[in-house]
Parts: C-alpha cells; structure tokens; sequence
C-alpha cells in the first residue's frame, strides 16, 4: 500500500515537473496602442505593426456570396497598421470584453462606425482575412463572434472579439513616406510616384466591358517601361478601377483582368520583369468622382499605380540572397510561436488529468 502512495505522489511529481517545463514563461512581444486600452486580465498572444500598410473596416454585416465573404459597406484605408491578439481569461464571456470595449472607447472620444452583435457570424474569423486585409496574421475562433468599427480623427478601430479573445487593428490613416526610395524621371507620372507613392492613370484605354488595350494606351506604356528601366529598384502594384455599370462581381473581375493586361504588354512588349508588377482588381468599390454622371463614371475607369513597401528593401540590400534571409525569420518565429501553443495545450490537458 505504501509503494502504491509513492508510486502515486511520484505519478503527480512528474506532472507537476512536466507542467512546469511545458509551461512557457515569457514577456509580452509588442505593447498596447497608446490609444485603445486593453480590457484587464487579458494579454498579447500576437503582435504586428507595419509603418504603411492597407486595411479594411467592415460597415455592415459580411455574408457569403459564391464561395467568398462580402460586405456591402467597408471602407479601405492607408496607414500605420498596428494588429494585436490579446487572449481573454476563461472566467470573463465575449460579451462582456465586447461590451466594455464600446464603452471605453465612447469615453475616449470614438465615435462608433459599425456594430454588429452577436451572433455577427457563426464563421471563423479567418475567413475574412481578405475581407480585412489581413496578410498573413493569425485570426481564429468562432464562436460568439462580435465586430466593432470605430474612429476619432484620422485613427481607426476594427476588432472582433469571440470566444478566443480580442483581435484588434488600429489604423493610423497618412500618407506613405515615399522619400524613402526616389523615383528618377520627369514624366508626370515618374513625379507622382515619387511624391505620393501612387498615380492613377488613364491613358490606359480600353473597349467597354473588355480587357484588351487599345493602340491609343502605347504612349502611356512606353513611359511606364522608361520609369521601370530607369528605377530598377522599383516594384508596384498595378490596381483595375471600374465605374458601376454591370455587377460587382463582374466589375471586380473585368478591373483584376485589366491590371493583368497591363503587366502583359509592359512584359512582351518592353521587356519589363513581371515579377516587379503585382495586378489587383478592385472594380467599382473605390470610386472616385459620381457614378451618377458620365464624367464622374470616367474617373472612376482607371489603372492606379502604387510603390509597394518592398521597393526600399530590396533598394537598400541589393541582394536577393538578403531578400531570402529576411523572410525566413518571420516563418522561424511563427514556428515558435506553434510550438509553444502546443505546449500549452499538452499542460492544460494534463492539468484536467489531475
């Protein structure tokens, strides 16, 4: 009987050993945003910032539409990006963070864009990766999903919290610090780049409803490829815009063919490397002038051209071996963060056994 204790005491020892050792210790990476509190009790599972970068508010409630979610109402935005995980304590529901955050950041001064409680969806948050503008961050869980869109001044709040916790975006809207790399040329087009980092275009022609360029867009193209030769550091995106006529989705795919006409012709016809282009369509969700006049219906219908954020990086290191360096580290670090999730459930599963 007395070796059966032992064996006993001895079985809860090494569990307690293993807890111990399973049970990582370590700071917080990354700090909350200087101007949205964290509800108390919770913590910084996972963390981003980028200096530049896109993000996207949902202002209505998303839905599937053939195979992909939507929403009718969002609003794109610019800027410094900040993405925080804080994971919640299980003793306090989602409603409950959910609440508390509408009222702090009302007594902060925010004013509230868009609601949706729960049940928003019954989908997992990483579902709408695209719909946000998410690259590449963690978003998970499902259930008890709630939104929330805020702004004051040119910051903006958008956070879902559900049963896995808080995820939070805080976007600071500005323009790009594009003196960070210079666009060489004296073409208008060259001098927009170089001082806001984008251009919209519409010398870039072509028939309605179709994706082929017209002979009238060589003139455009062929000042396009002297700004690319004369910058070979440069990378952009190549954006389709389209004005409402015919549907969204059509819209939406007839602008992404556009781009890639575009990147076609500067590729066979200039010899430009299509890896430097990056095609994004983006149809008729981000007019610019009224789709109720035929004018503002032209202003809608152009290519925009970006400077992408990698344009300075790969300026500054040459090197494409660098390059390949540099993003491996996030992958290595993602690594650690999986074997340390693992870890944590390996304990609290046998926590449940004791």
């Amino acid at each position: 009987m007395k070796n059966l204790v032992w064996c006993k005491h001895l079985l809860l020892c090494a569990a307690a050993s293993f807890l111990t050792l399973a049970t990582p210790t370590f700071a917080e990476e990354g700090n909350d945003h200087p101007m949205v509190n964290r509800y108390p009790g919770t913590k910084i599972s996972h963390y981003d910032f980028k200096e530049f970068e896109e993000a996207q508010l949902l202002l209505s409630k998303p839905y599937e539409s053939n195979g992909k979610w939507v929403a009718d109402k969002v609003l794109p935005l610019e800027g410094q990006v900040t993405y925080i995980h804080y994971s919640k304590p299980d003793t306090v529901s989602a409603l409950q963070v959910f609440r508390n955050y509408q009222t702090s950041l009302t007594k902060s001064g925010f004013t509230e864009l868009f609601a949706c409680n729960r049940p928003c969806t019954d989908a997992n948050i990483g579902a709408f990766k695209d719909l946000l503008k998410a690259r590449g961050l963690y978003l998970n869980y499902a259930t008890d999903n709630q939104y929330l869109a805020a702004q004051k001044g040119n910051v903006y709040v958008s956070m879902f919290v559900n049963d896995g916790g808080v995820w939070q975006f805080v976007i600071e809207q500005g323009q790009m610090d594009t003196g960070k790399i210079k666009v060489n040329g004296n073409s208008p087009i060259a001098n927009a780049l170089s001082q806001s980092g984008r251009v919209d275009v519409y010398g870039l022609t072509f028939n309605t409803g179709k994706s082929s360029l017209k002979s009238t867009s060589k003139t455009t193209l062929t000042e396009l490829s002297q700004i690319l030769n004369d910058n070979p550091q440069l990378n952009l995106d190549v954006i389709g815009h389209t004005d409402n006529v015919g549907s969204a989705e059509s819209n939406l795919k007839l602008s992404q063919e556009r781009s890639e006409a575009v990147i076609a012709a500067l590729s066979s016809e200039y010899g430009i490397n299509p890896t430097r282009l990056n095609p994004i369509g983006k149809g008729q969700s981000q007019p610019i002038g009224s789709n109720d006049t035929e004018k503002g219906k032209a202003t809608n219908r152009r290519v925009e051209f970006v400077v992408q954020a990698n344009s300075t990086a790969q300026a500054s290191t040459g090197n494409a071996q660098d390059s390949a360096s540099t993003e491996e580290k996030p992958k290595e670090k993602e690594k650690k963060k999986v074997d340390v999730d693992k870890a944590l459930d390996t304990a609290k599963k046998l926590r449940s056994l004791f």
